[in-house]
């Protein structure tokens, strides 16, 4: 991820966006964190889960990292549905990978 890339996402999405350290991803799916962000946003998840890292192996194999924020018993079903979400998400960006790299 470029520096700029970095900064639109922190203009866009402020303190919602990991440091930069805790984020590594494949370019092609640097707009696929834009859009994760935003639906979150839209959603109100971001009240309660804070994504603090996500990293993409060289194969494609992505996983978020997050937390509850205090709004959110870790034990509910609730958090459970939070997991599952963040789960396709994870899949999601695999996906794109899959498709990029995949030759024609």
């Amino acid at each position: 991820m470029t520096d700029d890339e970095y900064a639109y996402l922190v203009s866009s999405h402020g303190d919602a966006v990991p440091a930069c350290d805790r984020l590594r991803l494949h370019d092609c799916q640097v707009p696929a964190l834009d859009s994760l962000l935003r639906v979150m946003r839209e959603e109100g998840i971001d009240r309660e889960v804070r994504v603090t890292a996500i990293i993409a192996t060289a194969t494609g194999r992505t996983r978020i990292a997050y937390e509850y924020t205090d709004l959110i018993d870790p034990q509910s079903a609730a958090a459970l549905c939070h997991t599952i979400t963040v789960a396709r998400f994870e899949a999601g960006f695999q996906e794109i990978f899959e498709e990029e790299t995949t030759d024609d």
